[in-house]
Parts: structure tokens; C-alpha cells; sequence
């Protein structure tokens, strides 16, 4: 089946494509800031530029799209050129798992139906990776201390 853009209208389309701060990254973004949660994003001094990171506690969030990780929705014309495109980016990141894992970091990789759908169990796997409880939507650390309490 032809395209039903011209390459005009196909270009323009691609181009607006985000790689980075998507609907996705941002929704879970505000999560974390309502929930007082500092971090950082899109650092390119960690390996693979996460999309969230807590350089302290080494921990690397990636929100991973589910169309370009090849997890769903896969295109049914012109698989020669998409098929080996998912795999390479599989492969990519496997390789920023290993290189992370080695140098110490936990690594959260979260879908972005995943963040649609269950924005709550996301939170509360980013907040065991980095030592914090997440209960009934009240931060304590690992003690069950609350850590907005003076000490």
C-alpha cells in the first residue's frame, strides 16, 4: 500500500516526534513533583540519558514508548525497515542496562501505557528503587519515618 502522505506531509509528521519531555514523561514528571519528590531529567553525563534520574541514589528511570520498543502497534507495510529498527533499539537498551548495572545504578523501565494506566504502581516502584515506602500517598523512607517531619 502507497503512503498516503507525500513526502512533505510525511517529513512534517516524523519531525514532530519527541523524543524527549513526551505525554508520558511529563505525567509522571508532575507525579513526582506533587509528591515532593526531587530529580533530575535527561542527563547526558549518566549513560543513555534517562528520562528521570536520582543521581544520589543511582537510580536511572527510562519511560519507554511501546510503539518504538516494538512492544505493540507494529506497522504491517515496510517491516524490512521497522523490524530491525525495534531490534536495534532492544539491543540499545539492553546495553544501557548492562553499562548502568555495572556502574552501580538500579535501572526502572516504565511504558508509557504503563504510566497511563497505573501512574500509582509506577510511583511506587520508582519510590522502592529509591528507598523510599510509597503508602497510601504519604512519602516515609524505608524505617516508615515520614521525611516532611522535623527531626
Amino acid at each position: 500500500m502507497a503512503d498516503v502522505h507525500t513526502p512533505e506531509q510525511r517529513h512534517y509528521n516524523m519531525s514532530r516526534i519527541r523524543s524527549k519531555n513526551t505525554k508520558p514523561e511529563r505525567i509522571l514528571m508532575k507525579a513526582l513533583r506533587d509528591k515532593g519528590v526531587w530529580f533530575t531529567h535527561h542527563r547526558k553525563d549518566v549513560f543513555g540519558k534517562p528520562d528521570v534520574v536520582f543521581k544520589r541514589k543511582k537510580v536511572a528511570v527510562f519511560v519507554d514508548s511501546d510503539f518504538w520498543h516494538g512492544k505493540k502497534h507494529l506497522p504491517k507495510s515496510n517491516q524490512e525497515f521497522w523490524i530491525p529498527k525495534f531490534e536495534r533499539t532492544r539491543q540499545r537498551d539492553a546495553e544501557v542496562n548492562t553499562k548502568l548495572t555495572e556502574q552501580g545504578w538500579t535501572i526502572v523501565r516504565l511504558s508509557d501505557e504503563e504510566i497511563k494506566k497505573d501512574i500509582e504502581g509506577c510511583l511506587s516502584r520508582i519510590f522502592l528503587s529509591i528507598g523510599k515506602e510509597y503508602v497510601n500517598n504519604i512519602d516515609t523512607d524505608v524505617n516508615g519515618n515520614n521525611e516532611d517531619e522535623e527531626k
